[in-house]
């Protein structure tokens, strides 16, 4: 592979590439002085780390093969198209019960549109939860890029907002912290790289994506391999091994309380059917939603009380999803779980607004509302039709998880 150290052709200023902080003490001290012992290597981010041959499959590979003498343990834990908002909660479930003993978060892309204070809130309910779990667990922050980000750093020399929202929590934690995109941006600037392009068309150039986000996995995904492993492989040593502090947190009304409910724990409702594991759709989510339960309208209903200030859903839409009738204390809305993307079914989540900060009553009725599917379909730039109208004939609600912070004090299904 072509080396990443090219000096650009013109200065300008970027940001750091790497934080050391306080790097990965208990990692390495268990690679040395634990030799024969498992290691649990975790990754939670969105699509770039759920990339199959992308940088987290090459990373482990490496650390596999740099330390043969243990044996390791590989969990993927992340999803395309989600944000940190939807991690802090999967947390429990998709990473934590591993027990990781290094734990790589990559958001900074998907985080992008988030403003600063719920970033704060998120990514720092995510260091809480794994540090409360276990103080052991070393944990490295990750951030990828797309075109538009290395554009930005062209013209600012800072990091993209969300970037910088985590570094703050990184700093105050004292996390170490990987940019994959300034060593990118070096690259391009040298004009050693073309960072959007069929590789075909530009012989002797890294081409690092074909669609300004995604790595390739024959060009792209190697250099950010490379990059995060060499900034690893610097932390080796350098910091004695300790359980890491839960200090005073960085925001207070972080969200390290989040939990995720599956509705399997509670009482069965004619309404609410829970999938057969052989189900296409259930199939196509058990590895992280093990129980989804689709909501038949007209009569489907949940209320829910709680205690608290945020509550969401982790559910699944696609051809047979519709409109939910949402009323938060006492204020009805409409929320449409079709978007034009929904020729076939993918986990997604989301969030309620107008919720009290104390005792909220929502909710939600599943309408059964005809709407015009084929019309928001054609709303994707590749214009998506419906291939067999049958598929898309109903409207339902596909419910795998009841997102909260706070307290629940009744949740109930039915009028």
């Amino acid at each position: 592979m072509r080396s990443i150290n090219a000096q650009a052709q013109h200065e300008f200023e970027l940001p750091a590439p790497f934080h050391m902080r306080g790097g990965l003490p208990n990692f390495f001290d268990k690679v040395k002085n634990r030799i024969g012992s498992e290691l649990c290597v975790a990754y939670i981010g969105g699509s770039i780390t759920e990339a199959r041959d992308g940088w987290r499959e090459l990373t482990y590979h490496t650390l596999r093969t740099s330390f043969p003498h243990n044996t390791f343990k590989h969990v993927d834990a992340a999803i395309g198209g989600t944000t940190s908002t939807l991690g802090v909660f999967r947390m429990d479930q998709d990473v934590l019960r591993h027990k990781p003993d290094l734990l790589f978060v990559e958001f900074a892309v998907n985080d992008s549109p988030l403003p600063p204070d719920v970033i704060y809130r998120s990514i720092e309910g995510i260091v809480r939860k794994t540090w409360s779990a276990n103080p052991n667990t070393d944990i490295c922050f990750v951030y990828t890029i797309t075109e538009t980000i290395v554009d930005k750093f062209r013209e600012t020399g800072r990091f993209p907002r969300a970037a910088e929202a985590m570094e703050q929590v990184a700093q105050h934690y004292g996390i170490p912290s990987i940019h994959i995109g300034v060593e990118v941006a070096k690259l391009r600037e040298a004009g050693d790289l073309v960072f959007t392009g069929n590789p075909g068309e530009h012989p002797g150039k890294i081409v690092f994506t074909a669609d300004k986000v995604h790595p390739l996995p024959a060009s792209g995904h190697p250099i950010c391999a490379h990059i995060v492993m060499k900034h690893l492989m610097e932390m080796q040593g350098r910091n004695a091994s300790h359980r890491h502090e839960l200090k005073k947190p960085f925001v207070s009304d972080n969200w390290e309380s989040a939990k995720m409910l599956s509705l399997s724990e509670f009482d069965e409702n004619k309404d609410w059917v829970k999938l057969e594991q052989d189900h296409p759709v259930q199939k196509q989510v058990a590895s992280f939603i093990p129980a989804l339960y689709k909501a038949v309208p007209p009569d489907a209903t949940i209320r829910i009380r709680f205690e608290g200030n945020v509550l969401g859903f982790y559910d699944v839409i696609g051809p047979g999803s519709g409109i939910l009738d949402v009323n938060v204390n006492g204020k009805a809305s409409e929320v449409t779980r079709f978007d034009n993307h929904c020729i076939h079914y993918r986990k997604t989540f989301f969030f309620l607004d107008g919720l009290n900060d104390g005792v909220n009553d929502v909710t939600i009725k599943v309408s059964g509302k005809e709407f015009d599917k084929a019309a928001i379909l054609l709303q994707n730039p590749r214009k998506l039709t419906m291939d067999d109208p049958a598929r898309f004939a109903d409207n339902a609600w596909f419910l795998g998880n009841i997102l909260m912070v706070g307290k629940p004090i009744a949740i109930n299904f039915g009028d």
